[in-house]
């Protein structure tokens, strides 16, 4: 049998959707929505690779066409998320969807390739000192039995948010979106980061429809944290979450981690992706208190001879300097700004 890769027609949708849901290595990122989103929201053009035999898709690689701050373009798999890459049914399938790519890449003059993927049979001595993972749990058959499984700790942690009058719900309207970007501009504001502007998140839900929903925290009628989660098959992820750090002291984000649990379990998923962070630091030792589990990243940078350089994604001491002065500006400052920087950055 045969195995031809070719670019994918928006027709094929469905298809590629139900070869998606039914992957345990896809990601809703993988979803030809997210690169429409990107397309509708920051104009970039994307190419959605297939690999069929027989007439049966056995593998994928969505490409976005991306453009870097200095104008240098290339392909990116994928932008603005932790994990792109190939999702196939075995290596050989692979290999030609990532041939096929580095040949688009260079005839379209855009090189070179950046895969974001994750190695899922990660040897258990792997150091993982300081790299960045994936943080994965997986999901029992309802949200009693994983409240039960938690420690008397967490669990106490999350009763408390409640009696303090925090509430907590989820939409998936425009609304929920300006509700979210409420929160989340200002907290990236405050980590002295460039925000995506809010046409982002609009057309992420556009796209994604009922596959997306956003979770809000209330404190006395007034928005206090909210986070949004994508679904793909059995599988859920929570690119971003932000809660306001005046509020932070009735525990907004245990209430809300908690309720997205609860919801990914009620709807059915296995497998909840708490994104991305650095093994030992804040944000995973969070994230492991809920029971997930690191999983490696492995994001490269390809040229049409292989693999040029592990990509990087530690601060160097010119980005802090950045990030310093970018907390300084007024937030209406940063808000016009940050979203023309930030569609130029890449992750």
């Amino acid at each position: 049998m045969t195995t031809i890769v070719s670019i994918a027609e928006t027709h094929q949708l469905v298809q590629i959707n139900n070869y998606l849901a039914a992957s345990l290595h896809a990601t809703p990122y993988h979803h030809m929505q997210w690169l429409q989103a990107v397309k509708k929201a920051y104009g970039f053009d994307f190419e959605y690779l297939i690999a069929e035999t027989d007439n049966k898709i056995v593998g994928v690689l969505p490409l976005c066409r991306f453009k870097s701050i200095s104008g240098k373009q290339s392909f990116c798999a994928l932008p603005f998320c932790d994990v792109g890459g190939v999702v196939a049914d075995n290596d050989v399938v692979k290999n030609k969807l990532i041939v096929f790519a580095l040949n688009r890449a260079e005839t379209s003059q855009a090189m070179p390739l950046h895969l974001r993927q994750r190695i899922t049979d990660m040897p258990a001595s792997t150091d993982l000192k300081n790299r960045k993972v994936s943080m994965m749990l997986d999901l029992p058959e309802s949200a009693e039995v994983l409240l039960a499984g938690f420690k008397s700790k967490l669990r106490s942690q999350v009763k408390k948010a409640g009696k303090n009058g925090l509430q907590f719900d989820y939409s998936n309207d425009k609304k929920s979106i300006s509700d979210f970007y409420h929160v989340f501009c200002r907290n990236m504001h405050l980590l002295g980061s460039p925000t995506h502007s809010e046409k982002w998140f609009q057309a992420l839900r556009e796209m994604y429809q009922d596959d997306m929903l956003v979770g809000r925290v209330w404190f006395e009628g007034k928005i206090v944290g909210a986070g949004i989660l994508l679904f793909s098959g059995d599988n859920v992820v929570i690119p971003w979450a932000s809660t306001l750090r005046d509020y932070n002291r009735l525990a907004p984000n245990m209430l809300l981690y908690w309720n997205l649990l609860r919801v990914s379990c009620d709807r059915g998923c296995k497998q909840f992706d708490f994104g991305r962070s650095t093994f030992g630091e804040g944000t995973y030792k969070f994230k492991k208190q809920w029971g997930a589990k690191p999983v490696l990243l492995d994001w490269q940078t390809l040229n049409k001879k292989g693999v040029i350089a592990q990509t990087s994604s530690s601060a160097g001491r010119a980005r802090r300097l950045v990030e310093a002065v970018w907390r300084k500006l007024p937030l209406s400052v940063v808000n016009t700004v940050g979203p023309r920087l930030r569609r130029h950055i890449s992750l």
